[in-house]
């Protein structure tokens, strides 16, 4: 029980700590952020705080997002083509005790730049979970969405959401709200 807790205030510090991050590059970046400049090799790497629903515990867990990874390239300077690793890490507390399983997708997936500052994401490819031991694996999807709160040139910091749910016997829905860093 207090173990519990205690994962309880460090996702809720772990939030406002992130708003408040937010909130200050953003106004730092203001007007003059600079022109981006995408293309070529792009990297991502991202880290959140995640909620997981597992159907067959019929729990919903706390967690981590990530840390996400993709790399890849892009076909022009608003699409991308990426290989992406994307998941949560999350306890449940059961009637056998506490729990911790890891839930996520590897796949290619598609990155759309709307503007300059907003993406979506999406693929599909391989799903998998673990927990204590027990694994499965099935069709998988990355369905995301992000904005840019600053930018120097191939430099990009944003915060994201995304939604990657795992299909096997015991269906998994991952949620994510991630603040990560793209070199383009």
């Amino acid at each position: 029980m207090i173990k519990e807790k205690h994962l309880s205030i460090s996702v809720t510090r772990f939030v406002q700590l992130f708003a408040i991050t937010a909130v200050m590059i953003g106004a730092a970046a203001g007007n003059a952020a600079a022109q981006s400049d995408r293309g070529g090799f792009t990297l991502v790497v991202d880290l959140g705080v995640g909620i997981q629903k597992d159907t067959a515990l019929d729990e919903t867990g706390k967690g981590l997002a990530g840390l996400n990874f993709g790399a890849g390239g892009f076909l022009n300077p608003d699409m991308a083509i990426m290989g992406r690793i994307s998941g949560t890490n999350a306890s449940y507390e059961t009637p056998f005790g506490d729990v911790r399983q890891t839930s996520g997708v590897v796949a290619p997936v598609v990155q759309y730049w709307t503007s300059d500052k907003v993406y979506v994401l999406g693929g599909a490819g391989l799903g998998y979970w673990n927990v204590e031991g027990e694994s499965d694996k099935g069709l998988g999807l990355i369905l995301g969405a992000g904005f840019t709160v600053w930018n120097n040139g191939k430099h990009n910091l944003q915060v994201g959401v995304e939604y990657v749910p795992v299909f096997t016997d015991s269906k998994i829905h991952n949620f994510g709200v991630t603040f990560g860093y793209q070199l383009f």
